[in-house]
């Protein structure tokens, strides 16, 4: 089974037309005959984004903003990126400026209603690594179609040409759709000087390549902070920030298994990073790997905290940023425990 990376990304939500309309977008809609059905509301500056049709009706999306020259830079994306076309999906893919933009379009109410992931997928079923996106902006539009646009920082055009299928999964994790990618009609990332200087994934994705290791999980996908569970070549786990002050990649990172019980079934990663406190756990049990669904952190304050468990080719784990996610912090975590679906507990470490 491959791994499932979920990840956190800056919220894109359909929003009406009002937004639209400034500062140069009008002349090309005007010129590529579009009109827009929907903007996506982004936290980019000078950055537009909108769900658009042509005079065909055929539909895409559109990406539009201002160089670092004032010069207007716009990407239009109308075919889908699906090998074998069907009535209800399109999947429009584009190199954008933050990462791949996907235009995730259904034409199938109950399909449209169950679907709450999208996962993009490589050729290498050995390799426990995919991309999953929550679909939590779908919107539907005209012609009963429901649709959402989202954006992956962590994809930058390299690791965006190693893609090769998708599935749509829905609250259970279970596989409704798939289908494989055309690579070629994957639209490529409109050259400017913002994307020059956008190089923050770029190294990221490098430093893993060079280092030949593999992500299982993934947390905080921002501008200029990643984190991630890697594992190496010889099996043993990393928990790993990266931040890119002053455009220098910061690597800070820790290998040091600090379950105290000292089994191998389960480790747990603990990292201090630049302004976050973060704990890994991963659990290699056979008895996790088939029922074990949630992670449960209790604090010395008698606080609980509760994460589902991210499914992976041979071992469960997750990836909680503390000082965002909770209000506890590593020190004052008292005991870590894996339940099932059910509530019952298949592994505990007491830490205090």
């Amino acid at each position: 089974m491959k791994k499932l990376i979920p990840v956190l990304i800056g919220l894109l939500l359909l929003v009406g037309l009002a937004a639209c309309g400034k500062e140069g977008i009008d002349e090309v809609l005007n010129d590529n005959s579009l009109t827009v059905i929907q903007n996506v509301k982004t936290d980019l500056k000078d950055y537009q984004l909108a769900y658009v049709k042509d005079n065909n009706d055929m539909t895409g999306v559109l990406e539009y903003y201002k160089d670092a020259n004032e010069k207007d830079i716009s990407n239009i994306q109308l075919d889908s990126a699906l090998k074998t076309k069907d009535s209800k999906v399109k999947l429009s893919l584009m190199n954008g400026l933050d990462g791949l933009i996907a235009m995730v379009e259904i034409n199938d109410a109950s399909l449209a209603k169950e679907a709450t992931e999208l996962v993009l997928l490589d050729s290498n079923k050995e390799v426990d690594e995919a991309i999953g996106v929550s679909l939590t902006n779908k919107s539907t539009v005209e012609d009963g179609k429901t649709v959402a646009i989202v954006a992956i920082p962590s994809l930058d055009p390299k690791t965006v040409s190693g893609l090769k299928r998708i599935e749509l999964r829905n609250d259970a994790n279970k596989s409704i759709y798939n289908n494989d990618l055309n690579p070629s009609k994957i639209k490529a990332q409109a050259p400017s000087e913002r994307a020059k200087r956008n190089a923050f994934f770029p190294a990221v994705n490098k430093y893993i390549a060079d280092k030949d290791w593999k992500v299982v999980s993934s947390a905080t996908q921002k501008k200029q902070i990643y984190t991630a569970i890697l594992r190496d070549k010889d099996g043993a786990y990393h928990l790993v920030e990266f931040t890119y002050p002053n455009n220098k990649l910061v690597v800070k990172e820790t290998a040091k298994n600090d379950n105290p019980q000292r089994d191998n079934d389960v480790s747990l990663l603990q990292l201090q990073g630049d302004k976050n406190q973060y704990i890994g756990v991963v659990a290699e049990l056979e008895t996790i790997i088939k029922k074990g669904t949630t992670v449960v952190l209790k604090s010395t304050e008698g606080k609980e905290y509760k994460q589902p468990l991210h499914t992976g080719y041979n071992d469960k784990n997750a990836l909680i940023q503390l000082t965002k996610k909770t209000e506890m912090k590593i020190d004052t975590i008292s005991s870590v425990s894996i339940q099932d679906d059910k509530g019952n507990e298949l592994y505990t470490m007491d830490l205090k």
